[in-house]
């Protein structure tokens, strides 16, 4: 008596592996682009103007950098100390949405360790919007390690530096 699974050529075996397989790595994209990805999408701004920035200074204790105007930039920091970022976003004339409504404008970085997004309220038509933050050594990063930040809007102009993360 035949086993009732058995085929006559083994191609089912195969057609089930390849299925398996392709639901699998599937499965692990979607996992993977979850874990590196968090905050607001640029879709979820209201309104949005999608800006450039145009000025950025970091602050490390009584020392100030300038990224924008020193591409490659790289400091070292102890990994129980943190910086100040604060940049500026220009707003062009219009939203996406085709009006000067007062709106939203995004960026996003990876300084905590991951890319996150974020939408900054009260953003209108050709405006500096500035942004301060204090960043500091990303949990999910060795401890010593050079790491490189980068903060982006939707235009060009964006910004990047290193961090050089030692033990104190």
């Amino acid at each position: 008596m035949e086993h009732p699974f058995r085929t006559i050529n083994g191609h089912g075996k195969n057609l089930l592996a390849l299925m398996f397989a392709s639901i699998l790595l599937a499965s692990l994209g979607v996992v993977a682009n979850q874990a590196y990805a968090m905050g607001q999408a640029p879709s979820t701004c209201t309104n949005r103007y999608d800006g450039t920035i145009t000025a950025m200074k970091v602050t490390v204790g009584q020392k100030t950098f300038y990224p924008l105007a020193h591409p490659g930039l790289t400091f070292q920091l102890r990994n129980d100390e943190s910086y100040k970022v604060t940049f500026t976003i220009h707003t062009p004339s219009q939203s996406s949405q085709s009006n000067s409504l007062v709106g939203t404008t995004w960026y996003d970085t990876s300084a905590p360790g991951y890319q996150i997004g974020t939408c900054v309220n009260n953003a209108g038509a050709d405006q500096n919007i500035r942004v301060t933050l204090t960043e500091s050594h990303p949990a999910n990063l060795a401890p010593v390690i050079e790491q490189k930040v980068t903060w982006n809007t939707l235009m060009p102009g964006n910004a990047t530096f290193n961090v050089s993360w030692i033990n104190p």
